[in-house]
């Protein structure tokens, strides 16, 4: 009997560990492979025509359903005027995850007006020169009108991977404030970003923390720990701030790195929507 109760206790066990294990799985890939849609209303005098546009950022290869099926899925649901694709498409060692950005962008290119702007893993000629034959418009400190019904946007896009503490964005640009101005860019530099009187920007490079604790944020960022609860660059780690009269925007992006773990930080489509006031 006492034999048959320890064989007995060491299954109960044994199923509890598994049905453990089970449950970290399921919360583990739900969270990191999951997508959501984050939709983001903007209101401008500059806007004469509503406007639609998607951003998508970080993927590091990942794939949403077989060749990113899903992840199309859920971007063609928007119906956008156009796309921002804001770097880290791919991770930097990984040549099969290359190949998983160049299909995705280059697809999404058939169906729309596609802008790419590269981060620090996916800054490579021959990635450039794949999207750019490909269909995608790469901007390396360029910009380009893009029209809408009435409205006109004029979008900028830059491939820092550092920022100088000179940084300083009207050495590079003259903005004419008239237009509404967009600005993609990898990684955010909101108070230079600010300086400079654009409209929005977008980025992205955080992944959102990757792991976020309720009520305080992001775990970690830019190697602060809980960066939202302090000051610093580190704090702008996912969503809309405002800096000045700017609307900076940092999404939590699509993949991950250097590991694939998300926690309550479900990959993101972000769709902008873009009207008058």
């Amino acid at each position: 009997m006492r034999r048959r109760g320890c064989l007995t206790g060491c299954l109960g066990g044994c199923l509890n560990f598994i049905i453990f294990i089970c449950v970290i799985v399921g919360v583990w890939y739900l969270g990191t492979y999951t997508l959501k849609t984050n939709s983001i209303t903007i209101e401008s005098d500059k806007i004469a025509s509503d406007i639609t546009f998607v951003q998508i950022t970080d993927l590091h290869g990942s794939e949403f359903g077989k060749d990113n099926s899903e992840l199309i899925a859920r971007i063609e649901e928007a119906e956008p005027d156009f796309i921002i694709s804001t770097g880290d498409m791919y991770t930097h060692w990984s040549s099969k995850g290359k190949d998983t950005a160049v299909a995705l962008l280059g697809a999404l290119a058939e169906r729309y007006p596609v802008y790419s702007v590269c981060g620090e893993h996916d800054n490579d000629n021959e990635y450039e020169e794949r999207l750019e034959n490909a269909g995608v418009d790469v901007l390396d400190y360029e910009s380009r009108d893009i029209y809408v019904g009435e409205s006109m946007v004029r979008l900028y896009g830059i491939t820092n991977a550092y920022y100088s503490d000179t940084f300083d964005l009207t050495r590079e640009f003259s903005f004419d404030k008239s237009v509404y101005n967009i600005l993609a860019a990898h990684i955010c530099n909101p108070d230079a970003f600010a300086d400079a009187g654009l409209d929005l920007t977008v980025s992205g490079d955080s992944h959102g923390g990757q792991i976020r604790i309720p009520y305080y944020g992001a775990l970690i960022n830019q190697g602060v720990f809980l960066p939202e609860t302090k000051e610093g660059k580190a704090k702008y780690t996912k969503g809309l701030y405002k800096v000045s009269n700017t609307d900076v925007f940092i999404s939590g992006g699509l993949g991950n790195y250097p590991v694939p773990i998300r926690f309550l930080n479900l990959p993101e489509v972000v769709v902008f929507h873009l009207k008058g006031e």
